[in-house]
């Protein structure tokens, strides 16, 4: 009972914020998200709650990422794919290396693992957070292409990242080189089996439109449903769970053309079930944010 009156809290939080970002949309609805959940941290039950990080990636990140995959500028990210791979990639990479040497050189009490760990943490560009501040921004189209297409890989490079380097930091055991190697090896298996699994899933999807009275019905929930069997299945096999669902997005991105060929409707109703979950996980992300930035500062200060 408890955590349906969490749940239940943060969708009201997410339903208020809206409202007053219609109201007033000078200020990015991310930040009347925070300052919900910075007031939201006042209430006894909703102080000390924890989510894991493992179910916050699940059930909340990987429907958001998978959702910007598919909605992505698939042309322009074809015709710059050196620039996106580099930027999302190599430049993480490097930002980490540099910064992770840098931390533990200025503070040679912190691990090299964990330092490497704080700096997976700081150095991506967040696609959730590109999508929601720069929302009501009017920017150069082919700048805010640049910078989503971007954001969609790096930040999954960063969290790779983070998991190698804090799993290298637990056991004990860490070489700059092995990481790199094993970083690779997920970051590369998590795209083709996101790829893979993305086709199935839209050859699927074609199907079952072909083959049911009302395609609504049942198209809506399993493409909902979608990112979060992706996901599975890629940490099934010791892959990147979002690394698969930005590429199996990205192919439902590609396929749309295909669903052209029947009911506009239905495109509709699909289209507006995605952006009514986008912006309420969105909301819940921002909340959760406001709430643990009271909660630790609480702690720090021992209020």
């Amino acid at each position: 009972m408890t955590d349906f009156f969490l749940i239940a809290l943060l969708v009201i939080a997410s339903i208020i914020t809206n409202m007053i970002y219609t109201w007033y949309d000078k200020i990015p609805l991310a930040f009347y998200q925070i300052g919900a959940g910075l007031l939201l941290s006042l209430v006894p039950l909703f102080s000390h709650f924890t989510l894991e990080p493992e179910i916050f990636l699940m059930a909340i990140i990987s429907p958001l990422m998978f959702n910007d995959g598919q909605n992505a500028d698939t042309k322009s990210m074809r015709g710059k794919i050196g620039t996106t791979f580099s930027l999302s990639v190599l430049l993480v990479i490097a930002s980490i290396t540099i910064a992770g040497f840098l931390s533990h050189s200025i503070l040679p009490t912190i691990p090299l693992a964990l330092a490497f760990a704080l700096a997976a943490i700081i150095t991506p560009t967040d696609a959730v957070a590109v999508s929601s501040i720069t929302g009501n921004l009017k920017m150069p189209r082919n700048v805010m292409a640049a910078l989503k297409n971007e954001s969609l890989f790096n930040d999954a490079s960063g969290i790779v990242a983070f998991d190698l380097a804090l799993t290298a930091f637990s056991t004990g055991n860490f070489s700059v080189f092995d990481s790199l190697k094993q970083f690779l090896w997920v970051f590369i298996g998590g795209l083709i089996i996101g790829v893979i699994l993305g086709a199935v899933s839209v050859s699927l999807r074609l199907f079952l439109i072909q083959q049911t009275m009302n395609p609504a019905a049942v198209i809506i929930p399993y493409n909902l449903i979608t990112p979060f069997a992706i996901y599975l299945i890629a940490e099934l096999f010791s892959f990147s769970g979002i690394l698969a669902v930005v590429a199996a997005g990205l192919i439902h991105g590609l396929s749309q053309s295909r669903l052209r060929l029947f009911s506009t409707q239905l495109q509709m109703e699909n289209k507006t079930a995605w952006q009514v979950v986008e912006n309420v996980l969105n909301g819940f992300v921002f909340v959760l944010l406001g709430g643990d930035v009271t909660n630790r500062l609480a702690k720090y200060y021992a209020w």
